[in-house]
């Protein structure tokens, strides 16, 4: 079974791309001709595909492999800048430097067809071909009252777009990072969203970086939130208005004016109406692939198959929590409420209507395409999951969506959210300071009254052994700390410490620790002087809670990290 994420798109905008992709399943038309009369023979090089593809564009009907519509990246030792073309949809995408798209915007749009309903995905094999409804949406006229019909159906199937619409019409104007908040499953490395606050203090100690900031610094669900806002503009059923904002942090009051920011329209609310079955209208379907369930986390297939438990079984009348869990172990599922709980948060949060009957749920939308392959029916939870539910009950004070943390720590591709979910952990339980993690500084910089901490985040998927290389890392910041030399490092990173902060500690947060870490922190403190220690994602969290609830004063806790080993919270 290929691995494939259906549901949730980025970096695929243009409604006249989109419907040149699903074109190409449409035999005989323009965008099908094109590209066996000139553009495959041009611009494919035959080892990639060419015979193939010209033979598949042929057919009727045409049923494509994903692996032929979206290509195969860099090949041959080539860079995205130079990769040749070697996928159908990256030849019926033009480029901006070149006649194609690279790989990653033609699955994008792969991804976008399918999750509207306009392109059919056969997981067994792994290929695609074309709808109904798909070739309606190709055959149309451009900006046709038919066109805008197809659209609204289209776009009505996919949850995301549905959810945004309705935290629009409910809230008002809304940010990307406000939407980004409340989309997706919260708890999972796939679903991150970069708090507001913790943009609007970025912004006011680096005002020259401003734009940069606003347009890079982004989780998974804010892109999500403003690639869909992006269509919901082109479709005029949300208009694009800056909004001011102001987030406290730690005591300290930030404002700016975010211009990603969105309103619904009367066009807007119409739609939403007609998508969610108001009045005489009939509610459309929505479509919730499997693999939209879940992206990222170790066990997603495991993952996948518990929701899709879940929403079959709350499709088929109102249930308990306690029903649920019941249910869910007649499939070989066993949970505790709280993950249950958290799922049924998490299905609201992708677009699906859950409606609530005293203490019992019901799903009021009809979902299709929802299946359990037969490859996964199998799978089994993760350590991660374990892990996280053994934290759940333990976490009163804490926001669950913290327990993110737990994932990142072990993906070696998520060092950047890492560091800014740490840091944002530390400012939610009352420590002052913030994520550094720019060239030649630490990761997280965090104090309170007179005791500072310099924190090194390492996201390592087999466990952390504090190398010589990275100990040094840690001696050499130590160093400038005290220095203070703008000769040894001119971005003067050590002003994040006011000056009455006078007593120092450093500190290493990972997934786990192995190897002769403990010598290299007795290493760091003999030549610096500093003492610290290293800490687990889970650990550290635990030690949040104990901040967070009042049971550990601050002194205490940073002198926790002051011990020379790891601190077992």
């Amino acid at each position: 079974m290929a691995d494939r994420t259906f549901g949730w798109v980025q970096e695929a905008y243009t409604i006249s791309s989109l419907k040149d992709c699903v074109s190409v399943f449409v035999s005989g038309s323009p965008m099908n001709k094109l590209l066996i009369d000139d553009k495959i023979p041009r611009l494919v090089p035959e080892k990639y595909g060419k015979t193939d593809f010209i033979d598949e564009l042929s057919k009727n009907p045409i049923v494509i492999p994903y692996t032929h519509l979206k290509g195969k990246g860099n090949v041959d030792g080539t860079t995205r800048t130079t990769a040749p073309c070697t996928g159908i949809f990256q030849a019926a995408l033009k480029g901006q430097r070149k006649e194609y798209q690279s790989d990653w915007p033609a699955d994008s749009y792969a991804r976008w067809a399918v999750s509207l309903g306009l392109i059919d995905y056969n997981r067994n094999d792994d290929t695609c071909k074309i709808t109904e409804l798909g070739e309606r949406f190709a055959n149309a006229a451009l900006d046709s009252d038919e066109e805008k019909d197809i659209l609204l159906t289209a776009f009505g199937h996919n949850p995301p777009v549905v959810r945004v619409l309705i935290l629009l019409s409910e809230n008002g104007r809304m940010t990307k990072f406000e939407i980004g908040q409340k989309l997706g499953f919260k708890t999972e490395a796939g679903f991150t969203s970069i708090h507001q606050r913790y943009i609007l203090q970025m912004i006011d100690e680096n005002p020259n970086k401003r734009n940069d900031i606003l347009s890079d610094t982004e989780g998974t669900s804010d892109k999500y939130a403003r690639t869909i806002c992006g269509w919901l503009k082109t479709l005029k059923w949300i208009v694009q208005t800056p909004k001011s904002v102001k987030e406290t942090v730690c005591g300290n009051e930030y404002t700016d004016t975010i211009s990603q920011s969105y309103e619904i329209t009367a066009t807007g609310l119409a739609a939403l109406r007609k998508i969610t079955g108001a009045s005489r209208h009939k509610r459309i379907e929505r479509i919730v692939p499997w693999e939209m369930l879940s992206t990222k986390a170790p066990d997603k297939n495991y993952i996948r198959n518990r929701r899709t438990h879940i929403i079959n079984y709350l499709q088929n009348g109102y249930h308990s929590v306690n029903a649920i869990s019941k249910y869910l172990k007649t499939k070989g599922i066993d949970e505790p409420d709280e993950v249950i709980e958290e799922d049924i948060e998490g299905i609201i949060n992708i677009g699906l209507k859950v409606d609530k009957r005293g203490s019992d749920y019901k799903i009021a939308d009809y979902v299709i395409g929802l299946a359990i392959p037969s490859s996964a029916i199998t799978a089994t939870a993760s350590d991660n999951s374990v892990v996280k539910n053994e934290l759940r009950s333990k976490l009163t004070a804490i926001d669950h969506r913290y327990l993110v943390l737990i994932d990142l720590a072990w993906d070696s591709d998520s060092n950047r959210d890492f560091e800014i979910m740490t840091a944002d952990l530390f400012n939610y339980i009352g420590f002052d300071g913030k994520r550094l993690g720019d060239t030649r500084k630490p990761d997280v910089c965090i104090y309170k009254d007179k005791k500072g901490l310099i924190i090194d985040n390492k996201a390592y998927s087999k466990g952390y052994s504090l190398p010589m290389s990275q100990a040094d890392e840690m001696i050499r910041y130590i160093d400038e700390n005290k220095s203070r030399d703008i000769a040894r490092n001119p971005n003067k990173w050590w002003e994040i410490f006011p000056d009455t902060v006078d007593d120092f500690g450093f500190a290493f947060v990972s997934s786990q620790f192995v190897g002769g870490f403990k010598d290299r922190i007795n290493l760091i403190t003999t030549r610096t002087g500093y003492k610290g220690g290293c800490i687990t994602a889970a650990n550290l969290l635990l030690f949040a809670e104990e901040i967070k609830s009042g049971r550990l004063k601050y002194d205490d806790g940073i002198a926790l990290f002051k011990c020379n080993k790891e601190i077992i919270s």
